[in-house]
């Protein structure tokens, strides 16, 4: 748990002001040796409502993540009565931030680590139940994530019969029904709503599995949603590299075999065109065979891909070093409609496989799964 030796929580607090007020608690700023705290207190001073509070407390114990709020102490006799001692995040919340119209990169970046600060309490056996815009607090200086109020926070082995006290917009349907077996899967439901927030329909086919009433379709925890954010992008990163690469081997518009070849020169451009259509058809066979056996959609990314790198050897080897400059031109333009060309069947057959992350598999595959894009590897069914 964080913790700070250069604060005296003993000594005396500055007058508390007003900072935050919710439909459960109120938060005050306070200062105290030349630094800004949070002190949480509970709207109503009742039993249940101090129970909840401390519970919020003992549920913040031990975590520690950078886009998490640090939770200090607990206090029972601060200026404004029993509270919880925090960080002060100069901040603003989701809804703020999203009402300044960031950027994509930034809103991506954002979401990522709200989806590392989930899968951190995830992992540790706690489903925060209360994941809403006014809980996601953006700092000022560098647009960090700080996940907030665990005040409903349960263990996946535990359900506390508190009153509900979530966000009805934002709580899954088994919340909302006080379902006794609450698990990751509704902080899931959550962050899908949280996505449409941020994106819209960017990315509607993962937020809709996040979104399924029946939690058993959902993703299973925060690390198998983030794992399905980041391939989302792969795809269009190999696509962007397989449009640069045509635009910088595209200087003039294709020049056909249809030329009437009248001399030695002509001659000489034909059989270089043969032999570049005999090379890329050669390349384009074997990644059409590797296709044929990649089963998933990633993995044929992962082929096309070396399909571009064996490409980038032969033009290196080859093509770039024809001395003509007028041969060379033609040269270029062939061998990029030709490469266009087989780019093109291979992406036909790319699309037809499925993606492996919207197979609802389990965590063990996923890894297993993962592990081996990384690694550049061909597809290998998992056996436990």
């Amino acid at each position: 748990m964080p913790t700070s030796n250069a604060v005296d929580y003993s000594s005396s607090y500055s007058m508390p002001e007003v900072y935050i007020t919710t439909s459960s608690a109120v938060l005050y700023r306070v200062r105290k040796a030349g630094k800004y705290f949070i002190i949480k207190t509970p709207k109503e001073n009742s039993g249940q409502a101090q129970a909840l509070l401390k519970r919020e407390y003992e549920m913040s114990l031990g975590k520690s993540h950078p886009n998490i709020v640090n939770v200090f102490t607990f206090e029972s006799s601060t200026p404004v009565g029993s509270g919880i001692v925090m960080e002060y995040i100069d901040g603003r919340t989701l809804n703020e931030f999203i009402a300044e119209n960031p950027s994509l990169a930034v809103r991506n970046r954002v979401f990522v680590q709200l989806l590392q600060a989930v899968s951190y309490i995830h992992r540790c056996g706690v489903v925060h139940n209360d994941i809403k815009p006014e809980n996601i607090i953006i700092t000022r200086s560098d647009n960090d994530v700080k996940l907030i109020d665990f005040g409903l926070a349960d263990n996946d082995a535990y359900y506390l019969a508190h009153t509900l006290g979530c966000t009805r917009a934002y709580a899954s349907p088994e919340l909302l029904a006080r379902d006794k077996d609450i698990d990751a899967r509704s902080d899931i439901y959550s962050l899908g709503m949280i996505m449409q927030k941020l994106f819209g329909s960017r990315y509607s086919r993962i937020t809709k599995r996040c979104l399924y009433k029946e939690k058993q379709k959902r993703y299973n925890n925060a690390d198998e949603l983030l794992a399905a954010v980041r391939h989302y992008h792969r795809p269009l990163a190999v696509v962007l590299s397989i449009v640069f690469a045509i635009i910088i081997s595209l200087p003039l518009l294709y020049i056909g075999r249809t030329i009437v070849m009248q001399n030695e020169q002509a001659k000489a451009e034909l059989r270089l065109f043969e032999s570049i259509e005999h090379e890329v058809e050669n390349i384009y066979s074997v990644t059409a065979d590797s296709l044929a056996h990649a089963t998933y959609y990633e993995f044929a990314c992962n082929n096309i891909l070396s399909f571009w790198e064996r490409l980038s050897v032969y033009n290196d080897k080859e093509i770039s070093t024809i001395t003509s400059s007028d041969l060379y031109t033609k040269a270029t333009a062939y061998y990029a409609k030709k490469v266009a060309d087989c780019s093109d069947k291979l992406w036909s057959i790319a699309k037809t496989l499925p993606l492996y992350s919207m197979q609802g598999l389990s965590s063990e595959e996923l890894l297993y799964y993962n592990n081996l894009i990384a690694k550049r590897k061909p597809y290998s069914p998992y056996n436990k």
